[in-house]
């Protein structure tokens, strides 16, 4: 899921929650793996639904449906210097973003099999908090846990 470093961002700023969700969506972007309308579904299915994609505490993993853009199955990993307020009552504040881009339901439920070992690893978690550049990030994060079959 991760085959490029520019898939892996530590330590960004962001002024509130669509702003990092554009953050964490922009290295799929550049690679062709969703469109540029994918980070408004993001954000339109946001407003509509509330923060359904935080998904643990201090963890987001933003997506939208398929045919909201996704072009590719792919990742991108997101660190921020101060958490961010996503609207979420018991997992705020948000310091990860998996950004999810999935072309089908299949897809969508491995890479978040995959991202849900990644999660359970506390020691990782803390390792990728840690990390200050973003090549340091994407060392511990191109690993075979998360990468595809």
């Amino acid at each position: 899921m991760i085959h490029h470093s520019q898939q892996a961002q530590a330590r960004r700023k962001a002024s509130g929650w669509q702003q990092a969700v554009q953050i964490a969506l922009q290295p799929l972007e550049a690679l062709d793996y969703i469109t540029s309308s994918y980070c408004q579904g993001v954000i339109e299915n946001t407003l509509q639904w509330g923060p359904y994609y935080v998904i643990a505490p201090g963890v987001a993993m933003p997506h939208a449906r398929p045919e909201q853009g996704a072009r590719a199955n792919s990742i991108a990993i997101t660190t921020f210097e101060t958490p961010i307020s996503f609207g979420h009552e018991d997992c705020d504040p948000v310091w990860l973003v998996i950004a999810l881009s999935a072309t089908d339901a299949n897809a969508h439920l491995e890479t978040i099999q995959r991202i849900t070992t990644l999660l359970e690893d506390s020691a990782l978690l803390a390792r990728l908090q840690q990390a200050t550049t973003d090549n340091e990030l994407f060392q511990l994060i191109s690993n075979p846990t998360l990468q595809e079959h």
